[in-house]
């Protein structure tokens, strides 16, 4: 993954990653709300400087051992104070994906998941696509096609 870390751009790994948005959720629940902000911004700049120390090259990659010894250097979470306010974190993030709708569809729910994809509202997008196909701007063939090839989210 590439991540920027304290403006500083770097190669981790998925299970390095986190690993360290979880040290750093954990220290960021130990704050006040005043004062989280300057502090983690500080934090992050201190990790990107030993990151960078340690990797010697910006092709290198960020891994566990590297993660490890952040944490070393910083310290737990506990030293930063009691925590305040406990976070629930999912358990599982579904990544955004484009899929066609089965619940928010007219024709094929083409439009239905791109409008969700994009955050567009659907009836909007709708009208855009119409009025396009009519005038010539996007074929219908391209529907068709994106009706075919999209798969079908049924939860939605």
């Amino acid at each position: 993954m590439n991540v920027k870390i304290g403006s500083t751009a770097f190669t981790i790994e998925e299970g390095a990653y986190r690993a360290l948005d979880n040290y750093l959720d954990d220290i960021r629940g130990r704050l006040d709300q005043a004062e989280a902000v300057e502090i983690m911004g500080d934090l992050e700049m201190r990790i990107a400087d030993l990151l960078s120390g340690w990797l010697g090259n910006p092709e290198g990659v960020v891994d566990m051992y590297l993660v490890r010894r952040v944490q070393e250097v910083i310290g737990r979470p506990d030293e930063f104070g009691e925590l305040k306010q406990p976070k629930e974190r999912p358990s599982h993030i579904d990544p955004k994906r484009l899929m066609r709708t089965s619940g928010d569809k007219v024709i094929g729910g083409v439009c239905g998941g791109i409008a969700h994809f994009t955050n567009i509202d659907p009836t909007l997008l709708r009208i855009i696509t119409l009025l396009c196909i009519v005038f010539g701007g996007l074929s219908l063939w391209i529907y068709i096609i994106l009706w075919i090839f999209m798969p079908i989210d049924s939860n939605k």
